[in-house]
């Protein structure tokens, strides 16, 4: 309960973000709203399967794919998306993971599985 009231109160006062460094430039993430979700799922679409968050994420080997997927994570969009490739596979896939950390784990799995299936459902033809 004490945690409950602590994750609400720190939403009202505008508390609830994380400061993450890629390429020596610090970024602010705030809770993730559905729309950057489904951005940042679109690029993550890839990933393995892993015990932990962090091991999918280390699954991933593009730089650009992980960049788009951080830059939807923080802006909403692509726009960070050039700048933070400039950064090393190693603090995107962190950020991402500090990002990640502030979404349910039960969530980001059914969104991992929704996206896996769409990506499947897209990919075969008709018969």
């Amino acid at each position: 309960m004490e945690k409950a009231s602590k994750i609400v109160s720190a939403a009202v006062l505008g508390k609830d973000f994380e400061t993450v460094f890629v390429n020596g430039n610090a970024y602010v993430i705030n809770p993730p709203t559905i729309h950057k979700i489904a951005g940042f799922g679109y690029y993550l679409s890839d990933l393995e399967e892993g015990n932990t968050i962090l091991d999918m994420l280390r699954s991933l080997k593009d730089i650009g794919a992980a960049s788009r997927a951080l830059s939807w994570l923080i802006k909403g969009d692509e726009s960070l998306c050039e700048e933070l490739s400039k950064g090393t596979l190693d603090e995107v896939v962190e950020a991402l993971s500090i990002g990640f950390s502030m979404i349910s784990a039960e969530n980001f799995y059914k969104l991992s599985v929704l996206a896996k299936n769409v990506a499947l459902l897209t990919a075969k033809q008709k018969q």
